[in-house]
């Protein structure tokens, strides 16, 4: 991630502009712009009014004035405050009303921007920090532009004030502006290492969430109970979180350096200031009411120089987190931003990895290396190798959610990056090692749509991943909620049942390239075999791509391939590449081993009960 540039006016003001586009561009956005701008001067008029009011009622009393200018001031003054009742409230209704709305459209435009991003981007860890900090940012956009009206305000503020003040010694104005500059420049010192400082914060943040799920929710805790992990977890997080107080600290360290040079400013702006209106009414006749009014409108000039500077400098601190927000919204999509050609597979494609080599973000090793592998039209390829070997690393190139380092992958002799990036990843039906069950009632985690289903096509799929009878069972049926986190007559299923209803997904969205990433992990050996089963007739005209531990699932496959250490080492039908030796033989006479033995104890078990 690059350094974000500093508080420059140049990139401030390039802040400025984009926040202010990015919310006329909204729905509602550009209301929300005119009643802040409407607002803002009533408030500066409403500012002007309570500075000057108080003070004629006290030179009219002290004076003699009729009755009637006095009550005129006061009606004047609780007139004021009537509108600025109305101007406060009213505005916070309305302007609270519309944020609703452009929050919504906010966070909908920012989630379809993750959901569609690059899934190499998604899963890099540097990455991860930035797509919270934009978020953060993104939440706090209008803000932003509070602090812009908030500036307008102060603005307005100080041209109404000023023909107050010019009255005044220039002594007084140079002495307050000078204050203003001051502490201006700690402000602006601040702000900068406040940003250093929330970046560290949000790394704390992001690890502290990490280790506060794990002791927190639910999936854990049988393992954290029966392995005692608990206080190995809880000092974790008292680790992180003395790292993360200790970041906190730092910043309101510097804060309260910061607040003693506020204070003495101010402290000798007050001191200056009393002594020379004393003097103007001790010596020069100046009426107490008129000190009244000198007081409150130095005192309003003063906080409105400070609210443009400090303004300004929020705006320039908040423009590092905008131009951070700007660099992750504008990460390149690889995928997306590749060809437009339909993608066509039938009996007679072929897609094929040329010297195909791959490392992950931040990773100098090669997950795979100068793979070479052709899949051809209806053929099942069954991959198998030892944890880490590179088999789903192959998946997730094949499925283009990650782009080769090295080489390139072809569908019917053209690149995949020439393709539709949605439409080519529409050939698939995939079921992943790490499959995952959404907070939705049943039939939307297999449908994943909010558009009717196709009722006769859910019952077969259904039927077929061996769902029936739990959906038979189901007090909503297909409308019961998977997991109780939204619904607490919902359902938590097995990891078979989840398995089931992933594979049933698959299914029902079809695809002419099934991808089975350890399919039957979670089922019991007759559930395996039921699944093979039905595999074997669903994938009839289909592609498959069949990734598993479970060397009995090469029945299946036309062709096997062994992955070792991110190689291909071997390449075949079962019998060839048994007859060849080395790892594959090993692999499989190491499990079949497993199975006859386990037989032979079973059989064993039999005859001493009988």
């Amino acid at each position: 991630m690059k350094k974000p540039d500093d508080q420059k006016v140049k990139n401030t003001w390039k802040c400025t502009k984009f926040v202010l586009s990015f919310v006329v561009g909204t729905p509602k956005g550009k209301l929300y712009l005119f009643l802040k701008g409407l607002i803002s001067v009533l408030q500066a008029l409403i500012t002007v009014m309570y500075t000057v009011l108080p003070g004629w009622i006290i030179n009219a009393l002290v004076d003699g004035d009729s009755i009637s200018m006095v009550v005129l001031c006061v009606g004047l003054l609780v007139l004021n405050s009537l509108i600025a009742y109305v101007v406060n409230s009213w505005g916070d209704y309305w302007l609270n009303k519309i944020r609703w709305d452009l929050d919504i459209s906010f966070d909908s435009d920012f989630y379809r921007h993750l959901m569609t991003m690059d899934y190499e981007d998604f899963e890099n860890p540097s990455i991860i920090v930035m797509k919270n900090r934009a978020n953060d940012t993104l939440s706090d956009i209008l803000n932003y532009v509070d602090l812009i009206f908030k500036a307008v305000t102060a603005v307005f503020t100080l041209i109404a004030i000023s023909s107050i003040i010019a009255t005044l010694h220039p002594l007084i104005v140079v002495l307050v502006l000078a204050m203003v500059l001051i502490n201006s420049a700690v402000t602006k010192k601040l702000n900068t290492k406040q940003f250093e400082l929330n970046k560290e914060n949000a790394y704390y943040a992001n690890r502290d969430w990490g280790i506060t799920y794990m002791m927190f929710e639910q999936e854990y805790g049988k393992e954290n109970r029966l392995f005692s992990a608990g206080e190995y977890l809880i000092s974790l997080f008292r680790e992180n979180k003395y790292k993360f107080a200790d970041v906190i600290i730092r910043g309101k360290r510097s804060w309260s350096t910061g607040g003693i040079v506020y204070t003495i400013t101010s402290l000798v702006q007050q001191v200056v200031l009393y002594a020379y209106l004393i003097i103007r009414v001790i010596y020069y006749s100046l009426a107490i009411g008129s000190m009244t009014i000198y007081l409150s409108a130095v005192s309003q000039f003063s906080s409105a120089l400070s609210n443009v500077f400090n303004t300004y400098l929020s705006l320039s601190a908040k423009s590092l987190d905008v131009q951070e927000y700007l660099e992750f919204m504008s990460l390149p999509r690889k995928g997306y931003g590749c060809g437009t050609e339909t993608p066509v597979y039938g009996k007679d494609s072929t897609i094929e990895f040329k010297n195909v080599s791959f490392k992950y973000p931040g990773s100098e090793v090669y997950a795979l290396k100068n793979l070479n592998l052709t899949l051809k039209g209806s053929e099942h390829l069954c991959v198998v190798g030892e944890n880490g070997a590179g088999k789903s690393t192959f998946i997730k190139l094949l499925t283009r959610l990650y782009t080769p380092t090295e080489g390139e992958i072809l569908l019917n002799g053209k690149n995949i990056n020439e393709y539709d990036y949605e439409k080519y990843q529409r050939l698939f039906a995939p079921v992943f090692q790490d499959y995952v069950e959404y907070e939705l009632p049943l039939e939307k985690n297999i449908t994943l749509t909010g558009e009717p289903c196709d009722g006769e096509r859910l019952d077969e799929v259904c039927k077929r991943c061996g769902l029936s009878k739990l959906v038979e069972k189901l007090p909503k049926g297909y409308d019961t909620y998977v997991g109780k986190l939204v619904d607490e007559e919902g359902f938590k299923p097995s990891g078979g049942e989840v398995q089931r209803i992933a594979i049933a997904r698959a299914q029902y969205h079809g695809g002419e390239i099934y991808l089975l990433d350890e399919p039957t992990a979670a089922l019991d050996p007759n559930a395996e075999y039921e699944i093979y089963s039905q595999f074997n007739s669903m994938i009839q005209d289909k592609c498959a791509v069949l990734i598993t531990h479970r060397l009995s699932a090469v029945q299946l496959a036309d062709k096997v391939a062994v992955f070792q250490d991110g190689h291909m080492v071997g390449y075949g039908t079962h019998k060839e590449l048994y007859a060849q030796g080395g790892l594959y033989t090993e692999m499989f006479d190491k499990q079949s081993e497993f199975y006859v033995k386990a037989n032979e104890e079973a059989e064993e078990e039999n005859r001493k009960e009988n």
